[in-house]
């Protein structure tokens, strides 16, 4: 994938500077007209009214979650996945494929990502696991990308990027991270980063085209959502809000395949609050391999009831999550194996010692066994045939232990 270069139109004239040296004073004014016509626009509401009719019925661009053409904010505490969520959403969207393999795209179209973070290898092996795990070409799909964020109150960036959107008529811009782009600006000050936002929001407003921009959640962790999101100006701005927090992160010891679940807080004036829960895997094929292709995965957790039939006579839920994993298993397992499985099922992992205790009642109840614990080797557990004490199991065979 090519990147757009932001290139200085021979033009241009510099910004006055800070007398430091190193920032602008802010952003430039803007003419008094545009491309897209005057700066401020007067009607009447009858006027408005059958503008906003002829345009046609509104579209979602998310289904349910974002609508198309509207601006607003993914945010996330370090390492949730925010980066991955936003390219998987352009991927989403150039394909046609489900958001995170749940959500509908009902507005599919070329792309423009600005990928702040992480330098040209990072994003195309991520954006080929995903394509990957859609069955896809990450090479046909309409995304261009520049892998450096635009300064938002740079005059040169802005052109580079209002010419790039006007060339690739987008349907979705992802600029990433916020951060970067608003570098020099003060993010305590609503009315800057007011100012700061509204011009990338003009640009793909004229331009027809969504915008998400991604930040970083704040330290306080006794706050929750939107209230999470760092510095002023991004929640007051933003018409949808997503905000992603980390349930629980497992990483396997052979396979390295580390798995988080996140829990996604939408919000919005014109979309319904929701919570969305996904699921996501990750594991580099070879590790030691920087460019190693990545295996990608993401789904919705299991919602369903866990719990055995029968679990009301006296089988505790940890118990109960222990004989499900069991049941998942052809073969004696280590205790590894049955916590992996309650992590990628449940979401959170058992501790050892009630792993411990739970298996011996399980044993105790004839339910479940061991192949005991001989000199260096580790005990494997395995389910056994159906016992009267939990009604509802179909009858399986005993496992053969060797």
């Amino acid at each position: 994938m090519s990147a757009p270069r932001l290139v200085a139109p021979a033009e241009w004239v510099p910004p006055p500077l800070h007398p430091s040296g190193k920032q602008p004073v802010g952003p430039r004014r803007q003419p008094a007209t545009t491309q897209a016509g005057p700066a401020l626009q007067f009607r009447s509401f009858a006027q408005l009214a059958a503008d906003a009719d002829a345009a046609g019925p509104r579209r979602w661009l998310i289904r349910g979650i974002w609508p198309a053409g509207a601006y607003g904010v993914h945010a996330a505490e370090p390492k949730a996945g925010k980066t991955w969520n936003a390219l998987d959403l352009a991927v989403s969207v150039a394909s046609g494929t489900p958001w995170l393999g749940q959500h509908p795209i009902d507005t599919v179209g070329p792309v423009v990502v600005f990928a702040g973070e992480g330098g040209d290898g990072n994003v195309v092996r991520r954006v080929r696991a995903i394509a990957a795990d859609r069955d896809i070409s990450a090479d046909n799909l309409a995304i261009s990308v520049c892998t450096r964020a635009p300064h938002l109150a740079d005059e040169v960036h802005l052109k580079a990027m209002a010419d790039h959107l006007a060339q690739a008529r987008p349907v979705l811009v992802v600029l990433d991270p916020l951060y970067l782009a608003a570098g020099g600006a003060n993010g305590a000050d609503l009315y800057a980063m007011g100012q700061l936002l509204e011009r990338p929001q003009h640009l793909c407003e004229a331009a027809g085209a969504a915008l998400i921009v991604v930040t970083h959640f704040n330290r306080a962790r006794d706050l929750k959502g939107a209230a999470r999101i760092t510095g002023a100006g991004p929640a007051e701005w933003g018409r949808v809000l997503i905000s992603a927090g980390v349930v629980s992160r497992h990483t396997d010891p052979t396979t390295q395949a580390t798995t988080v679940l996140t829990e996604l807080d939408v919000r919005g004036g014109e979309v319904p609050d929701t919570t969305v829960r996904l699921r996501r895997t990750i594991r580099a094929i070879d590790p030691d391999d920087l460019d190693s292709p990545l295996e990608y995965r993401v789904d919705a957790p299991d919602t369903v009831d866990h719990t055995p039939a029968g679990a009301g006579s006296g089988l505790t839920p940890a118990a109960a999550k222990l004989l499900a994993a069991l049941d998942a298993q052809d073969k004696p397992v280590p205790l590894s194996v049955l916590v992996d499985h309650v992590v990628a099922t449940h979401g959170h992992p058992l501790k050892r010692p009630t792993c411990s205790t739970e298996l011996n009642k399980l044993r105790a109840r004839g339910l479940a066994d061991h192949t005991g614990a001989g000199a260096g080797r580790e005990r494997l557990w395995y389910r056994v045939r159906q016992d009267v004490a939990a009604p509802g199991y179909p009858a399986r065979p005993v496992s053969t232990v060797t």
